[in-house]
């Protein structure tokens, strides 16, 4: 195995699963169900249309990048404030993606299987090994994601066939109850979720072998399948209406799981799935920070994965409720996620179409 400091092409797919993964889980099928409701799976599948377009153009990035890291090559073929304009809104969606995930995290736990713990003590446990693999950089990162993955889809499959006498998978019909305008919301949900792909341009400078085409068309299909799933799963077994009454309709989906009359209880396997993505999503966060802030040394490393660790954990100690936490989710951060990610790409087609100048072909030196 090279000792580089960077991962194999495999590797960082199975990075981007795990990370995309645990919100689409999590987090997009909640809002997906409460806005669309029985037509979300429809949604899904429909965004899927122009989002492919949307992987072309990312491809179209990367490639002009040469494995570039993103900073880099902005700092090359842009000026100082051009630079700040487009990197510090995609700082800021990194910061919030890993937090947002924080707080979900430290919600399911509390309500799930550890009630009586104080919810800064689930965080500051989870945060204090992300800031660790953080601070031992991208190569561990694959390594662990690359074991813990397969036992996630294998989970994954388990609960999908084991339920399988539970689902009626005529409850997605009829579609249209209500008109156009809920499915037209949910691809709204399902983009800020396809936006995430944006990640592997933050990722390839990290990866051996540049990215192809067909990596950006498999990581859009992978993303889709990890969408509709547990989404068609929830409508399925619960019903359209129930499911969007709750929290975590694709976690529910453990509790309907037993093996024979005697075995039941079983979702305490999605303990493991769910800490699996929480804690690969928040340290490629925090490592994508890292290289934005252009971190040169090992202590100022640490000392920024402290920092930003630790403001994680400040921000979740803050009084507010869950559902303000759920409002703040679909009003704000989907919608403006979704909003910077794509103005960001556009910008970057245009700079990546432009021919650069003899002195920005230079190699960078800050």
């Amino acid at each position: 195995m090279k000792v580089d400091g960077k991962i194999g092409i495999g590797q960082a797919i199975m990075v981007m699963m795990l990370t995309i993964g645990i919100t689409n889980h999590v987090t997009v099928i909640p809002l997906l169900l409460s806005k669309a409701g029985r037509d979300a799976w429809l949604s899904v599948l429909l965004a899927g249309i122009p989002f492919s377009f949307w992987a072309y153009l990312l491809f179209v990035i990367n490639r002009s990048l040469d494995q570039q890291s993103l900073y880099e090559w902005i700092s090359q073929r842009s000026g100082k404030i051009v630079s700040n304009l487009l990197l510090v809104p995609i700082m800021i969606c990194l910061y919030l993606m890993a937090l947002t995930n924080l707080i979900d995290t430290q919600t399911w736990t509390t309500v799930n299987y550890l009630p009586r713990t104080p919810e800064w003590v689930t965080a500051l446990a989870l945060i204090g090994l992300c800031v660790l693999a953080s601070i031992g950089g991208m190569t561990s990162v694959g390594i662990t994601a690359g074991v813990l993955l397969p036992i996630v889809v294998l989970l994954g499959f388990f609960v999908a066939f084991g339920n399988i006498p539970k689902k009626d998978y005529s409850l997605l019909l009829p579609l249209f109850q209500n008109g156009f305008r809920p499915l037209l919301h949910g691809m709204l949900y399902v983009g800020g979720g396809f936006t995430e792909l944006f990640l592997l341009l933050l990722l390839q400078h990290h990866v051996r072998k540049p990215f192809r085409l067909v990596h950006f068309f498999v990581m859009l299909g992978i993303t889709l399948l990890l969408t509709l799933s547990p989404l068609t799963g929830a409508i399925a077994e619960f019903g359209p209406v129930e499911s969007s009454r709750q929290r975590f309709p694709a976690f529910e989906q453990w509790r309907l799981l037993t093996i024979g009359k005697d075995i039941e209880n079983m979702e305490f396997f999605s303990i493991f799935q769910w800490l699996s993505g929480a804690f690969i999503r928040i340290t490629l966060c925090l490592i994508l920070l890292g290289d934005l802030i252009t971190i040169r040394t090992r202590k100022q490393r640490k000392f920024m994965m402290l920092f930003f660790g630790g403001s994680m954990i400040a921000f979740t100690s803050l009084p507010y409720s869950d559902m303000q936490f759920v409002a703040f989710l679909s009003r704000v951060y989907y919608p403006l996620y979704f909003v910077i990610m794509v103005v960001v790409s556009l910008a970057l087609i245009l700079i990546s179409l432009r021919k650069p100048s003899r002195q920005e072909g230079a190699p960078y030196d800050p």
